[in-house]
């Protein structure tokens, strides 16, 4: 089956927006209040988090609903909102790591970084054909490893320079340790999340539970975990197309609108005509 995936629109928009709004404000308590401190000279810390999870993600978000179409993104719509939403994720993930440790304008610049970042990424997994429908990787993986590397360029001190660890672009003395540190913690993450998510996947697959079945990935993982225990339709409802509704159908009558029995269980029983 060879689709046109770009053509596919969100069932939702107005609720990936709104649920990207919710969990924007919340990720913003939840730098600022990572400090521990609110009140007086230790909230600035929290202040300046806060500010930067603004800062950031709305640079990102604006950077890629603006870019992200005119470098060969989906065409197929005039305004990609899903870009949108997850350049603003994007953006959030690049200053989680630094929040705190940046000036406004550094937040500024790593959100707008972070957005190129999300946007060659996604073309970089189109490329190799690495299918992920929420663009997680993206996201997260890779605006992560971006985030965590930024600290190394942008981190500001308030002691003294030569002794203390900032920034590359600051010149302090011990810039290039703090680089170096950042990169032993990413392959430590990397190690830690990949050989736990190899165990995971290993065993899912060998209970047989790692993916839905053929039949059910075609029909939608709505009907399989949200449909009726049983029910009786036709292909043609779900929008299946001619040939494989034929394929679902085996064929029978050499029509694509037969009536099937279907068991959205997760032990679904093989469709009868």
């Amino acid at each position: 089956m060879k689709l046109d995936e770009s053509a596919f629109n969100s069932q939702s928009p107005q609720q990936v927006v709104l649920g990207t709004l919710i969990l924007w404000l919340g990720w913003t308590l939840f730098n600022g209040g990572s400090s521990f401190a609110t009140v007086g000279d230790a909230g600035v810390s929290a202040s300046r988090a806060m500010m930067n999870t603004i800062i950031a993600p709305s640079a990102a978000g604006i950077t890629t609903f603006f870019v992200e179409q005119k470098l060969g993104g989906n065409t197929n719509i005039r305004y990609n909102f899903s870009a949108l939403t997850n350049g603003i994720l994007g953006g959030l993930v690049s200053i989680t790591a630094a929040c705190d440790r940046v000036h406004p304008w550094a937040a500024f610049v790593i959100g707008v970084i972070g957005a190129f970042v999300y946007i060659g990424s996604t073309r970089l997994l189109q490329k190799l054909k690495i299918d992920d429908p929420l663009e997680a990787t993206q996201v997260h993986g890779f605006c992560g490893i971006w985030g965590v590397i930024a600290l190394a360029f942008f981190k500001f001190t308030d002691a003294d320079p030569e002794t203390d660890a900032c920034g590359i672009f600051y010149g302090c003395g011990n810039s290039g340790k703090l680089l170096g540190a950042q990169i032993v913690g990413l392959l430590f993450i990397i190690g830690w999340t990949g050989i736990l998510s190899a165990i995971f996947f290993l065993i899912s697959k060998k209970f047989g539970v790692l993916r839905l079945s053929y039949t059910d990935e075609i029909l939608g993982g709505d009907i399989h975990y949200f449909g009726p225990l049983e029910f009786t339709g036709k292909l043609y409802q779900y929008d299946i197309e001619e040939g494989l509704a034929q394929k679902l159908g085996e064929g029978k009558g050499g029509d694509n609108i037969l009536n099937v029995n279907i068991n959205a269980s997760p032990k679904r029983r093989k469709e009868t005509t």
